[in-house]
């Protein structure tokens, strides 16, 4: 005990095991001791073992459990490792996905929003952007189904990509409309620019066994002259775009002047939307006559008097009522009062004349157009023969499938059709041999520059010898001279319409001129 400097009693009262920690044997051995003291057998139990022996085994459990906490932390590592990474990979396709559009893989709008401010803050270089939309793709979905207007976008934007390359940045705005953000800011440089963008694309595109050849606007805003926000410059852009698409397949920078134009747009087209309501529009008629001199029909015109406005051309407001989606409604209203007014004027006066009324693209193409037509015509007791709807060859751009049946049914039930401002559209010959019309009108333009032109009078000639040649009757309409009308029959046009004769004239004001002229009834 003297030893292990222990005390026997204190080890005896203790019960326990005592331990000496470390001690030096007499062999000079550091060793662990344990000593316990057993007194039901009054026995000493010593124990004793090699520190080093038990430093090793230690050492050896602390290595073993000290591996498995590391391997084991390590797969945890990996694995969470490998759940942040498929969580990284998730989350940049989801962005990916929600930044670029599916079908050409460009980036859209809300890249867009999301990429201008590495491009408009302060003190920033000046850059352009490009507002590109495709002239007549519907026509290509509704024609050929969306498998080839999908094919030819994405043929389309691979154009655009290898033509603006790292220049910029080409976005898919959405459907057929595309947006390039240029560091090119000269003049002279972005026009080229765009129309070396627009002889790309308009080359023939070849899908499947079909070819197709289709063109764009584009409309070109700068940073910081024409907008200091991406929605300003957007407006500015789109506002050059649609004056670039009246001459198609062109470029056109944007200049305040065409903004006025836009805006006097707006305020035109928001009028249009209260006119109706407020019975602002009316109806005038001007006479048509024959080559005898004789009253044969009127044509119905419309115009529109604004309190603010004054009374505005239908040159004006009626393309802008076709874009808005108001010319249906408006359309009606024509229809109607027309029929309405010239029912009860053939009951005054007891005669019966043709009456002419223009009927729009977008009021045409309604699908229950015919059988809103025929409610009218009932309901104020119209006789269909005396009807004439005048269409345009604009209208055959459209559905061709639809419009020709439409118009055999048209003319199933008594009504004639008249084919307005012929020469001007997209008629073939071909196809008007095929179409159940009665008139062609020769366009006013024609006839404006009809005693200085040579060109002119050969348009008219050929105008009039399809139309004999079909058994048509041919109008020349715009008739403003005694000059005028006499080369036009020496041609042989049967029909005219113009200032001449009368100016579109209002509802008591066309009583009494007709009661004034010989009719051919």
């Amino acid at each position: 005990m003297e030893t292990y400097r222990a005390s026997p009693q204190n080890i005896k009262m203790n019960r326990e095991i005592y331990l000496v920690d470390k001690v030096l044997s007499p062999e000079g051995v550091l060793e662990q001791i344990a000593i316990k003291y057993d007194p039901r057998y009054e026995l000493w139990v010593v124990s004793q073992i090699d520190h080093r022996r038990m430093e090793k085994d230690f050492f050896e459990i602390f290595l073993v459990y000290l591996a498995v906490f590391l391997a084991s932390n390590g797969v945890l590592f990996l694995f969470f490792k490998i759940i942040a990474s498929a969580e990284k990979h998730r989350r940049n396709d989801l962005i990916h996905q929600a930044t670029h559009d599916e079908l050409t893989s460009l980036p859209n709008r809300s890249y867009l929003k999301n990429e201008i401010p590495k491009w408009i803050y302060k003190d920033a270089p000046p850059f352009s952007l490009y507002y590109l939309d495709m002239d007549h793709f519907k026509d290509i979905n509704d024609s050929f189904g969306h498998h080839y207007g999908d094919a030819l976008l994405v043929e389309f934007s691979t154009r655009i990509l290898r033509i603006v390359g790292n220049e910029g940045v080409v976005i898919r705005q959405g459907g057929d409309e595309f947006i390039i953000l240029s560091r090119r800011t000269e003049t002279q440089d972005i026009l080229e620019h765009g129309e070396e963008i627009l002889k790309n694309i308009s080359l023939v595109y070849h899908i499947d066994e079909l070819s197709f050849i289709i063109g764009a606007s584009l409309g070109i805003a700068k940073y910081p002259s024409h907008g200091v926000t991406l929605d300003m410059l957007l407006r500015a852009s789109d506002i050059a775009m649609h004056e670039a698409k009246k001459y198609k397949n062109s470029v056109r920078l944007f200049s305040p002047s065409m903004q006025e134009k836009y805006l006097g747009r707006i305020r035109i087209e928001q009028a249009l939307r209260k006119s109706l309501d407020k019975q602002e529009f009316f109806m005038v008629y001007q006479p048509q006559l024959d080559a005898n001199g004789c009253i044969y029909g009127v044509e119905a015109l419309v115009r529109w008097e604004h309190p603010e406005f004054g009374l505005v051309s239908p040159a004006e407001f009626i393309p802008i009522a076709e874009m808005a989606g108001i010319m249906p409604r408006l359309g009606h209203f024509i229809l109607a009062t027309t029929l309405r007014e010239m029912k009860q004027l053939q009951q005054e006066l007891g005669v019966c004349f043709q009456v002419s009324v223009n009927i729009s693209v977008r009021q045409f193409m309604e699908k229950d157009f015919l059988e809103k037509l025929t409610r009218e015509i009932e309901l104020y007791r119209f006789n269909k023969i005396a009807l004439c709807l005048e269409i345009t060859e604009s209208l055959f751009i459209e559905d061709i499938d639809y419009i020709l049946p439409l118009l055999y049914k048209m003319r199933e039930i008594g009504l004639s059709i008249s084919m307005d401002d012929f020469g001007t559209g997209y008629s073939s010959l071909n196809m008007l041999r095929t179409l159940p019309i009665d008139e062609l009108k020769i366009d006013k333009s024609f006839v404006d520059t009809l005693l200085d032109d040579t060109a002119a009078q050969k348009m008219i000639q050929n105008i009039i010898t399809i139309g004999k040649n079909l058994e048509l009757h041919v109008l020349a309409e715009g008739v403003e001279t005694n000059a005028q009308e006499k080369l036009l029959k020496s041609f042989g046009c049967d029909r005219f319409q113009g200032y001449l004769y009368a100016k579109p004239l209002a509802y008591e004001t066309l009583k009494d001129f007709l009661k004034s002229q010989p009719l051919n009834l």
